[in-house]
């Protein structure tokens, strides 16, 4: 059975320094007493003197020793004594309290020859000890807590962390198969349709999953590239829709370095092309613009919308929470009878 050892920030650097304050502490009652008691008398004082250097450096190294037990060590006495129960630890520290408190009142005796008031000193002896004892117990007691503490709270946000780290793979396996479906589909129907531009559709195939692919381990993608791959999605739509499908990029270049959530153009793209109705009388609009002011990067279709739409509906939801789960922040949505609007914050230099 181990005991619960001291938290790994305090070394032992922390330990002797703080047993060094509780020593000082100890003797400064006995200090003010030299200083305001004695007349001059040079003998006396140097004997009163020599009285508090011993118990000051008993006080040390009284609460040296049972600040040690506690300690992780290489010393096999302290291993030892780790190991045990606790019913014989608190022997051992009986046992070392008594004969340790003996030792030096012993000592003092030998040293300076005190031979008055006998009983008086013993207690006092006993009774200094005793609350250097509690004090060392008391402060480690007091560290084990924070550490306690402190560890609770770092499970919790490796257990945060964890799940937030699910919740993206889970995320990003329903969005990948999703987009593949649908680019093959119109891969097919655009190789049927004007087999001379297939060729070219391919190499945008080729470029829009190798971006997939690129940022799979990725939270936030440069916004350039983003929009790169988004005009290279949209041209396999446009090469199945024609003139019935029109879009706008007005995303001029910054100095800033913005970054954004991967896939997001291509989600809201998706989106808008899956939920609206798109014929010779009836254009589909997407316009993507930077609002610079707002570091927001919004993305307008017009709405024509379809009766029924075969779509898990899982795009825009796992959108927001994928921007909510990495950067803090929402997205926002907003349509009226003409267009639907969504807002999509940016990323500064992350």
């Amino acid at each position: 059975m181990n005991p619960k050892l001291l938290p790994r920030y305090i070394r032992f650097g922390h330990v002797w320094r703080f047993c060094l304050i509780v020593s000082i502490i100890s003797i400064i009652p006995s200090l003010n007493i030299m200083v305001w008691s004695f007349d001059g008398a040079q003998a006396q004082s140097l004997s009163y003197a020599l009285s508090l250097s011993v118990r000051g450096v008993s006080y040390f190294l009284f609460a040296m020793a049972f600040a040690l037990l506690n300690v992780e060590s290489h010393y096999q006495i302290i291993i030892w004594y780790q190991i045990q129960t606790k019913l014989v630890r608190w022997g051992i520290q009986i046992v070392l309290f008594i004969a340790m408190m003996e030792f030096f009142y012993l000592s003092q005796r030998l040293v300076v020859n005190e031979s008055p008031k006998l009983d008086y000193l013993h207690s006092t002896y006993f009774l200094r000890h005793l609350a250097i004892y509690f004090v060392i117990q008391g402060f480690w007691f007091f560290a084990r807590i924070v550490e306690n503490s402190n560890r609770v709270h770092l499970e919790n946000e490796q257990l945060k962390r964890l799940k937030i780290k699910n919740q993206l793979e889970a995320l990003s396996n329903q969005l990948n198969p999703h987009f593949l479906f649908n680019a093959l589909n119109i891969l097919n129907i655009s190789i049927g349709t004007n087999p001379e531009a297939a060729q070219k559709l391919v190499h945008n195939l080729s470029d829009i999953l190798r971006y997939n692919l690129k940022v799979q381990s990725q939270n936030l993608v440069r916004l350039s590239e983003e929009l790169e791959v988004a005009q290279s999605y949209l041209a396999l739509y446009k090469a199945r829709f024609g003139d019935k499908l029109v879009f706008s990029f007005d995303t001029p270049l910054t100095g800033k370095g913005w970054y954004i959530v991967p896939l997001s153009l291509q989600i809201l793209i998706e989106n808008a092309i899956k939920h609206n109705v798109i014929t010779s009388t009836s254009n589909l609009h997407i316009q993507v613009s930077l609002n610079q002011k707002d570091n927001q990067l919004v993305v307008i279709n017009s709405i024509n919308r379809k009766t029924q739409v075969d779509s898990l509906g899982i795009g825009l939801t796992n959108l927001g929470k994928r921007y909510q789960l990495i950067t803090g922040k929402v997205t926002s949505l907003s349509d009226n009878e003409q267009q639907f609007t969504v807002t999509i914050p940016l990323v500064e230099s992350p």
